[in-house]
């Protein structure tokens, strides 16, 4: 089976796909926008750049140095920010890639607090933000990208599933016709999925591990025939 989404082959939600037993398909029903704005303050002043997805890390990329201090979301994030000092314990990755897991890497690696710039999406739901207000963790978003539906809409590939990765994605993705399965990284993708009045199939935490186990419960039954 065949399951479209918004990431290179290369990228790891379409090996954790395969992993599954599916077939990635990459399909961009929105594209990012980047803004081009600067540095909400200056970088060489800050406790570490926070950078929350790979639209993000391509946007901050040139603007990182090999003594910064860099934490990431997720492996995808590491990935794209294509960093030069893996090994040099400048970059840092929570266990798992949510908003709620690198704050909580962030008050273990950084105790006494500090000021930190938040590389993110101009939609993003803003969860660090929220959780170090009034805090030692000074928190300076830093509005890199938008998301926005891409023009002209591209055509959809041969595929039996979609997922949703964002909520736009899922509002984009409710007009697909077809008969086709409709999954959801994340609750706030379910409920666009929701609110636009199709039927969600499935809704995975946004981790890998949970797209794997919520793809496995989808996939066909595969015989083995002895003899």
């Amino acid at each position: 089976m065949k399951l479209a989404l918004a990431r290179p082959l290369d990228h790891p939600l379409c090996r954790a796909v395969a992993e599954a037993g599916w077939e990635p398909v990459p399909y961009y029903i929105t594209t990012q926008e980047f803004t081009h704005a600067t540095p909400p303050m200056a970088l060489d002043a800050i406790s570490a750049l926070l950078v929350l997805s790979p639209a993000a890390a391509q946007a901050v990329k040139v603007w990182v140095t090999k003594t910064m201090d860099v934490v990431v979301q997720g492996e995808g994030t590491e990935q794209t920010l294509e960093c030069e000092f893996l090994d040099s314990g400048h970059l840092r990755r929570p266990r798992l890639a949510t908003a709620e897991s690198l704050w909580d890497l962030l008050q273990q690696a950084y105790p006494e607090g500090g000021d930190f710039v938040l590389a993110r999406g101009e939609r993003s739901r803003q969860y660090i933000e929220a959780a170090a207000k009034n805090s030692a963790w000074r928190i300076h978003p830093w509005i890199t990208h938008r998301e926005v539906p891409t023009k002209p809409e591209p055509t959809l590939p041969a595929t039996d599933a979609l997922l949703a990765l964002s909520p736009l994605q899922a509002e984009y993705m409710a007009g697909v016709p077809g008969n086709l399965l409709r999954f959801a990284w994340g609750e706030r993708a379910a409920k666009a999925f929701q609110a636009s009045g199709v039927e969600v199939h499935g809704v995975c935490e946004p981790k890998k591990d949970a797209l794997i186990h919520l793809l496995r419960t989808f996939a066909p039954t595969q015989e083995v025939i002895e003899g």
